[in-house]
């Protein structure tokens, strides 16, 4: 049984309990130019975040913020350092805005760290971001409760939600989509020699759309779903209707499509075919 969170039950329970919404939808914006190579790293603990194609070198984010009570809880930070730039929504006037930091974005967190974080300090509001994101610059996005929706990303991905959905259109270079209770879709239009593709969640569908021509080292997987293949596999071992590890082509490159309840689908692109809703 899945026991996501939405974000909409999360307000109606705060509402219940009294108290006044408010939203700000221009609570924050920061626009600097950006080199290709650079990286944008996203932090919400409750809310989106959006990324859409910059027509130029200018990498433009913006803010919103719903929240309920006397006073907006949240606030945003930035910081640049070198090539690297961290937008974060903070529930604290002492969270950091880093990988390391109180944005609970760094490797050094686990999902039970978020969920504490998330349970002191998120239940008052929601932070949304938005992006315009030039060409060449990775994206690097984590949200708690909310879908990460990212389009035309062109250097490559790192996406991470615990209740919600990740939506990627468009990409190009490596791709690691993960999630706990979240639905993760991918669509790609192309990929280095080696970049490799890794969708991973608990309880929702993964689906990547792949260009016709891909290859590399496939590892499909499900407890309780389907798997389905537009691309032919050469399999090693028996085989599963559960669990699917071969080759497409001769590429070492791995492609990793992984969850527990719900299918798997690999589709070639242009087939037609989606995910689950």
């Amino acid at each position: 049984m899945r026991t996501s969170i939405s974000v909409l039950a999360l307000l109606s329970t705060v509402g219940a309990c009294g108290g006044r919404a408010h939203d700000a939808p221009d609570a924050f914006h920061w626009e600097a130019q950006i080199e290709p190579g650079s990286t944008i790293h996203l932090r919400t603990v409750t809310g989106r975040i959006d990324v859409a194609p910059a027509h130029d070198r200018q990498l433009r984010v913006s803010g919103s913020t719903h929240w309920v009570g006397r006073t907006d809880p949240i606030h945003f930070a930035w910081r640049r350092d070198g090539e690297e730039v961290y937008v974060c929504a903070l529930w604290s006037s002492r969270g950091k805005c880093s990988d390391s930091g109180d944005s609970f974005g760094g490797s050094g967190h686990s999902w039970l760290d978020m969920f504490s974080l998330f349970k002191h300090r998120s239940r008052d509001g929601v932070a949304s971001i938005r992006v315009e994101l030039p060409v060449g610059v990775t994206v690097d996005a984590h949200t708690m409760n909310g879908t990460i929706s990212l389009v035309g990303t062109t250097a490559g991905v790192r996406a991470r939600t615990l209740n919600g959905s990740i939506d990627i259109e468009h990409a190009g270079g490596p791709i690691d989509a993960r999630g706990t209770n979240a639905r993760i879709s991918v669509s790609v239009d192309s990929l280095g020699p080696e970049d490799e593709v890794t969708l991973k969640t608990v309880n929702g569908s993964t689906t990547a759309s792949m260009p016709a021509g891909v290859d590399g080292d496939v590892k499909l997987s499900t407890v309780n779903g389907t798997i389905r293949s537009d691309f032919p596999i050469t399999t090693e071992g028996d085989g599963s209707s559960h669990r699917i590890r071969g080759q497409i082509g001769s590429s070492s490159r791995e492609i990793v499509l992984e969850t527990v309840n719900g299918n798997v689908s690999l589709l070639k692109s242009g087939s037609g075919q989606k995910g689950e809703p």
